[in-house]
């Protein structure tokens, strides 16, 4: 933890006062320095799965923001490029992270570009509106698979930590058949959260249910994705929400003569964080079971509960 000076928003830029902010794998990767990493450029402020309140504005911007909450758009583009324009944002090749490009709001204060600013309407509590940004993710990468599966399909989600639990819990809620799947040690903490929010479990090593029409992947591990391509029913889907440590080695010929689509999901866009919005404030008390709160000056010690999957979504308060 250090003492910065307050920042300063430039043109076009909003001064937000951080009311909560999740951490998330990408922190904990960067605070670790690990592989794929080293585009991070220390010292940075870690932050972007954030809401707070609008406190001040830079040059150009509108002054109607003041007061105003918001949660940062966290993975954005140039605005202008092909990309941008079709509506791909997070896909641009000049994109930015808040919290890994440039600082973010594990502070007190931030400033984010005007147009990153997503206003918040509900009065649900900081530490339930700062799960927008993972929900948003989970969001896109369950719409992508139900594009391409029937209605209450069989599905597997590989990976109990947020993005895969929020996935699970949303295609249960639309009337899918799903199965939850994690390791050894998901079943110390976030394996018994799930069944108690309704969800079937299994680990690794437990028998595949039969029938599979769709499996989202979302724990990064290699294994899973393997096992996703060795399981999944002839003409499924398998959409992979999860960054793997490692370039992972899949059957082509397996997923050629089965017909097996694989699709890749990435970060989200606008539209994505207006449905999470919607989605927090249908199910508040559900969502809120997921988070567990640390202070900021505890900011270490929640980044080693969030690598040891302590939680299922850590959470830091001002």
């Amino acid at each position: 933890m250090q003492e910065h000076p307050k920042p300063d928003p430039a043109p076009g830029e909003l001064l937000v006062q951080t009311l909560a902010c999740g951490l998330c794998g990408s922190d904990v990767h960067a605070w670790r320095q690990d592989t794929g990493y080293e585009w991070v450029h220390c010292p940075v402020t870690l932050g972007h799965e954030a809401v707070g309140v609008v406190v001040g504005t830079g040059a150009g911007t509108d002054s109607q923001w003041i007061g105003q909450r918001i949660v940062p758009i966290a993975i954005d583009g140039c605005g202008s490029c092909d990309l941008c324009r079709r509506g791909t944002r997070q896909l641009c090749l000049d994109r930015t992270v808040l919290g890994l490009s440039f600082d973010g709001a594990a502070a007190d204060l931030f400033s984010i570009p005007e147009y990153r600013a997503v206003p918040v309407n509900n009065e649900l509590p900081a530490a339930v509106l700062a799960l927008t940004e993972p929900l948003s993710v989970a969001l896109r990468a369950v719409t992508r698979l139900e594009q391409s599966i029937p209605a209450q399909a069989r599905v597997i989600v590989s990976g109990p930590g947020p993005i895969g639990l929020m996935a699970a819990l949303l295609l249960n809620q639309r009337g899918h058949r799903v199965t939850l799947l994690g390791a050894a040690r998901d079943e110390e903490h976030r394996l018994p959260l799930a069944r108690l929010l309704g969800l079937e479990t299994i680990q690794a090593e437990d028998v595949t249910p039969a029938g599979l029409h769709g499996w989202l992947e979302a724990s990064g591990a290699v294994q899973a994705l393997s096992s996703a391509v060795a399981n999944i029913g002839p003409g499924g889907t398998i959409v992979v929400a999860g960054l793997f440590p490692s370039i992972p080695a899949v059957d082509i010929n397996v997923l050629a003569r089965n017909e097996i689509q694989l699709i890749g999901s990435y970060g989200s866009v606008a539209l994505d964080y207006r449905n999470a919005l919607a989605a927090l404030e249908a199910a508040p008390d559900m969502w809120a079971s997921l988070v567990t709160t640390f202070p900021l000056t505890e900011g270490t010690r929640a980044l080693q509960a969030a690598a040891d999957a302590e939680a299922v979504k850590v959470v830091l308060l001002p």
